[in-house]
């Protein structure tokens, strides 16, 4: 889900794969910050560092179920014009590593789907 999700804001267009992976309010947030990215003209250049662990998983459950947390460090992934690529100045002078949570479920296919996707922003990592 990260991928198509970086692609997404790499281009500014929903990529997509990104529905084969994130749904609900995942998706939803996801869109939301494309949105904002089209309203801006900007676009999402660089990489983030991820180190995702499943904390929870259920397969017993209908659907089975996992809950993901993940540090992202974003400290090399910036917001810049889409047109002349400069980099925008940062909001906020917080850390760039954050907790991240999600919670998946399994769809019928075998797939997981990200359902959650909370960026912690309070909590570094």
């Amino acid at each position: 889900m990260t991928t198509a999700e970086a692609r997404t804001y790499a281009t500014a267009k929903l990529d997509p794969q990104l529905e084969e992976f994130a749904g609900h309010k995942a998706l939803s947030d996801i869109s939301a910050t494309l949105f904002y990215h089209q309203q801006q003209k900007t676009v999402m250049r660089g990489t983030v560092k991820r180190d995702p662990e499943v904390i929870k998983i259920d397969l017993d459950a209908a659907p089975p179920s996992a809950t993901v947390e993940d540090c992202a460090d974003s400290s090399k992934y910036d917001e810049v014009d889409a047109e002349t690529g400069k980099v925008r100045e940062l909001s906020s002078s917080g850390p760039r590593r954050h907790l991240v949570t999600a919670e998946a479920v399994r769809d019928k296919a075998g797939t997981w789907v990200f359902m959650t996707y909370t960026i912690k922003r309070g909590q570094s990592c």
